[in-house]
């Protein structure tokens, strides 16, 4: 099984890039991962939100192949326990599907045929969550999934 976790934009603030890729290193451990960033449309007050979500959503679906599980974070999605996730991740895992794809949107958020290409909609939190804080949050929990899932000491 494979992990892509596929962002509009890149993670700005130092401290937030550090933990991610820190979360990324710990769960090469577990599964070939890796991270995509497509670019993130620029805009100004005038630029009408839905265009700027139809771009980035474009970007986001050429990045996905037939046969991909594609996992879409919003407040309105599923919410899980650690332990749950970490169920999900191993049933998924055990399945012999070979790709699971988790979507984090940028400042507006994800078109709707994103959303459409969704498996799954994710809620990390009833709370919203600035994107690159909701990437942090996300790989530091498919990191503790995979410890839960091996009866390891989770290790801050």
């Amino acid at each position: 099984m494979k992990i892509t976790f596929i962002s509009v934009g890149s993670v700005k603030k130092a401290c937030v890039k550090e933990g991610v890729d820190e979360y990324l290193r710990r769960i090469r451990k577990y599964s070939p991962v890796e991270s995509v960033e497509v670019k993130e449309e620029s805009s100004s007050p005038k630029t009408p939100r839905e265009g700027i979500l139809k771009k980035e959503g474009e970007r986001i679906l050429a990045r996905l192949k037939k046969g991909d599980y594609v996992v879409v974070l919003a407040d309105n999605g599923k919410e899980f326990t650690s332990f749950a996730f970490s169920s999900f991740i191993e049933e998924f895992k055990d399945s012999g599907k070979k790709h699971l794809c988790f979507i984090t949107g940028g400042a507006f958020g994800l078109h709707k045929d994103v959303h459409e290409s969704a498996d799954m909609v994710l809620s990390l939190s009833r709370m919203t969550l600035p994107h690159d804080l909701a990437r942090l949050v996300l790989t530091e929990q498919v990191y503790r999934a995979f410890t839960i899932m091996r009866n390891e000491p989770y290790s801050h």
